[in-house]
């Protein structure tokens, strides 16, 4: 992995979190992965051997949360996919908990153009702020290749006939009113928020919550973190105490999720 590509994986969480064996782990995997032997398929088989134990706590935190939905009516809600990781994973799950709940859609949102203007409300204490924490901070020119993965996907998904998987180009939370026009069938079993930022988390909240039921769930990536502090501010704007119950999982501390009661 090239030094510029190590140093926004810190940077997208914290540098100082990492000790120096951390930091050679990164600089060293990719080229462990590149030079050894196998196809893709040997290797992917094999992937715990290849990813970080970072990336893996991700997936299994979403497992545990999306086991909480199944028995949920509604659809999937991404804000914010960035790369995928978290828009994928929810399309993995599903396919393999609920291979025929067709009517499940895994909706992904993001402008592509990287963090929308940074408010006084997502100012982190002092020394807290991130570099990529700018305008424009981890924009990301891809919304073809994702719509290609989900051409990909559903190749190797039951009833991959039947279209799931939607990416919505456009800055939020404009681009997810359009689309709740146009889709008014649409009952929000799960919202995940990757936009860390308190303006639009707050205005998506307020837009979905009229589609929200009992046990629905929203999925945070930066509740409790002094490094982003909008994100816990809009949840408390919008909701009392008493209407949800937050949780989280012991092995990956940057994600949690909330339960609706009411």
């Amino acid at each position: 992995m090239s030094d510029l590509n190590t140093e926004m994986d810190m940077d997208q969480s914290n540098p100082k979190n990492y000790v120096q064996m951390e930091r050679e782990y990164f600089a060293r995997i990719e080229d462990y992965f590149e030079r050894s032997s196998g196809g893709y398929s040997e290797k992917a088989y094999a992937f715990p051997r290849f990813m970080p134990r970072q990336a893996i706590s991700y997936f299994l935190a979403r497992n545990e949360i999306y086991q909480q939905i199944v028995a949920v009516h509604g659809s999937i809600l991404d804000f914010g996919i960035y790369r995928g990781g978290s828009f994928f994973t929810w399309q993995q799950l599903n396919a393999i908990y609920e291979p025929y709940n067709h009517i499940r859609k895994v909706v992904g949102f993001d402008s592509f153009r990287g963090f929308s203007e940074i408010g006084t409300n997502d100012h982190g204490a002092e020394g807290a702020d991130l570099q990529l924490k700018t305008l424009g901070g981890m924009a990301y020119d891809g919304a073809r290749e994702l719509k290609e993965g989900i051409e990909l996907f559903d190749l190797n998904r039951p009833l991959g006939h039947v279209h799931k998987g939607v990416v919505v180009e456009g800055a939020l939370p404009g681009s997810c009113r359009d689309y709740l026009e146009a889709h008014q069938e649409t009952i929000v079993a799960l919202a995940n928020f990757g936009l860390g930022l308190y303006e639009p988390t707050v205005e998506l909240l307020r837009l979905i919550r009229p589609r929200l039921v009992r046990g629905s769930v929203l999925v945070f990536e930066d509740l409790n973190q002094a490094t982003w502090p909008g994100e816990t501010r809009a949840l408390l704007e919008v909701f009392e105490p008493g209407q949800i119950s937050i949780n989280r999982v012991p092995y990956c501390p940057h994600i949690s999720w909330v339960r609706i009661h009411a």
